[in-house]
């Protein structure tokens, strides 16, 4: 479970520019759960989820999980909950052009100095789960739009994290993907991962495997869903 407690983001604060993302938000996100963060673009959505993986810190306001306070955490540690805890799908995938979709997938658990044979093995397993491991010598630019997005997916996945969140994930993807992104989406819950997404994208927020719809706007929680 992750709580967050009257949390405001402001950039620039103190500036004649500043700006108010996220404004007093009170939360709880179910562990478990696929939860969507839903609204017009600048609706603070995407601010939201990089305070909730620990990317960025909020303002003001308090974030726990699993009942331990994580926002005051320095960063050395904040770093290792976000590699061991989070997992990342980006709107714009981001894999390292030049290197394969193997070595894409590898990257994030370097840091974690795990044995490279053992490390290899278990990204060429979750390639072969998804079905793209005949790709995995393939450099990232030489990859479809569908084997980007199932390469990011492996690559969120590396760590075993127990929360993996999701930017406006569809955002480039055509309709086939997209729903092909949430049968993905809807394994992964029955892997009993807690999956977060921001979207504005009706496929992802009216998908049957979504449990709860979140509605922002100007910063605030316009509607929590339940």
């Amino acid at each position: 479970m992750i709580e967050l407690r009257d949390i405001r983001k402001v950039f620039n604060e103190g500036k004649p520019h500043a700006l108010t993302a996220v404004d007093g938000v009170s939360l709880i996100l179910d562990a478990r759960a696929v939860t969507v963060l839903q609204g017009p673009s600048g609706s603070g959505k995407t601010t939201l989820l990089s305070l909730v993986g620990c990317m960025a810190r909020p303002t003001e306001g308090r974030i726990m999980l699993e009942d331990r306070e994580i926002t005051s955490l320095p960063e050395r540690f904040l770093t290792d909950v976000r590699r061991r805890t989070f997992g990342f799908i980006f709107q714009q995938f981001n894999l390292v052009k030049g290197i394969s979709a193997l070595e894409n997938v590898m990257l994030p658990a370097y840091p974690l100095g795990e044995r490279h044979a053992s490390l290899k093995k278990r990204a060429r397993g979750l390639l072969d789960l998804f079905g793209i491991l005949p790709r995995e010598s393939s450099r990232a630019e030489w990859l479809s739009g569908g084997e980007a997005q199932r390469t990011a997916i492996c690559r969120a996945l590396i760590n075993d994290p127990k929360i993996i969140i999701a930017d406006e994930p569809t955002a480039h993807l055509d309709t086939k993907l997209s729903r092909e992104f949430m049968d993905i989406v809807g394994r992964l819950k029955a892997e009993q991962k807690t999956v977060i997404i921001a979207s504005h994208d009706p496929l992802v927020y009216g998908s049957s495997v979504v449990d709860r719809v979140i509605t922002m706007r100007d910063g605030k929680i316009e509607a929590a869903g339940r």
